[in-house]
């Protein structure tokens, strides 16, 4: 029987380009200042734009957004 690890170190070795992992980025104070001004709609053509070359560069940051987006609607809820 072979060596586990060895096997597993045969297949990481053949896909290694696929199998490297990214580094995830907490977006910083002035992202997430950013993300919620483009929750509410306050962000301008251009800072649209940017905010999501960064979010497709930052997918990860997507999550952030989400969570912004929650919080308006629960506001949102509360106000009924």
């Amino acid at each position: 029987m072979p060596n586990t690890f060895e096997t597993l170190s045969g297949f990481l070795a053949r896909y290694d380009d696929e199998v490297v992992g990214r580094e995830t980025v907490v977006p910083s104070p002035e992202v997430m200042a950013r993300l919620r001004s483009f929750a509410r709609g306050q962000l301008s053509a251009s800072e649209q734009t940017d905010l999501v070359r960064q979010l497709n560069e930052h997918p990860d940051w997507v999550a952030a957004l989400a969570a912004e987006v929650k919080v308006l609607r629960n506001a949102g809820d509360d106000r009924k």
